[in-house]
C-alpha cells in the first residue's frame, strides 16, 4: 500500500517517519513528499588517456573511490550547472530514518517536469529500506540537450513515496550507506 498525503503527515507526527528539516506543506503531492537536493555535488575525475584499470563489480567498495572524485564548483550564483551528458552525484538536505519497526519503505522518485527536460535524478535502486537513516545519493544524468541550473538547497529535486511492508522484515539492514554523511557513503556519520 501506498501511502497518502494525509498518511505521510500522520507517519511523521508519530515518529514511524523522520525527516530533518520538516518538509512544509508545500513539499507534499496526493501520494509522495518532495526534498530539496542539499550543498555537495561530485562528479569522476577524468581518468587520464590509457590510464583506467577496469572495476571489478564483484569487489566495488565505494567509500575507497573517493580520491577519484572532485567537486562540482559552483557559479557565482551558488548554482551548481548541469551540462548536457554530465553525470552527478548528490545528496538530498533532508535526512530520512524510517525505523525498522515502522513497516514502511520509500522509492525515490524524480519529477517529472525534470524528467521531460531530460534530468534522470535517480537512476537506480530507489528502494529506501526500513531501518535507513541518512541523507539519500542521487545519480543524476542530463540527457537533455540543455545545461540545467540547480540551486542546493531551494530546488525540490525528487519525491519519496512512503510504501508499507506487508510484515515486519526478519534481518536488519546492512549497507556502507547507513548514517551516510556524503556522497559515498564516507565523512563522519550523521547521529540518530
Amino acid at each position: 500500500m501506498i501511502l497518502s498525503d494525509i498518511q505521510i503527515r500522520q507517519a511523521l507526527e508519530c515518529g514511524r517517519i523522520a525527516i530533518d528539516p520538516a518538509p512544509a506543506d508545500d513539499q507534499f503531492a496526493p501520494s509522495a513528499v518532495d526534498l530539496h537536493v542539499g550543498e555537495e555535488f561530485k562528479k569522476w575525475k577524468q581518468p587520464a588517456a590509457g590510464s583506467a584499470s577496469p572495476i571489478r563489480l564483484s569487489a566495488v567498495c565505494l567509500p575507497s573511490f573517493g580520491h577519484l572524485m572532485e567537486d562540482i564548483p559552483p557559479e557565482s550564483d551558488g548554482s551548481i550547472i548541469l551540462t548536457p551528458g554530465a553525470f552527478a552525484l548528490a545528496q538530498t538536505r533532508e535526512r530520512v530514518v524510517l525505523p525498522e519497526d515502522s513497516r514502511l519503505a520509500a522509492r525515490v522518485e524524480g519529477r517529472s517536469s525534470y524528467a521531460r527536460l531530460g534530468l534522470v535524478v535517480h537512476m537506480t535502486a530507489p528502494t529506501i529500506h526500513a531501518g535507513f537513516a541518512g541523507t539519500i545519493v542521487l545519480e543524476m544524468m542530463n540527457f537533455g540537450p540543455f545545461p540545467l541550473k540547480i540551486d542546493p538547497g531551494r530546488t525540490r529535486i525528487c519525491q519519496l513515496v512512503f510504501e508499507e511492508l506487508g510484515a515486519p522484515p526478519s534481518c536488519a539492514l546492512r549497507t556502507v550507506f547507513q548514517n551516510q554523511a556524503c556522497v559515498l557513503g564516507m565523512g563522519k556519520p550523521i547521529a540518530d
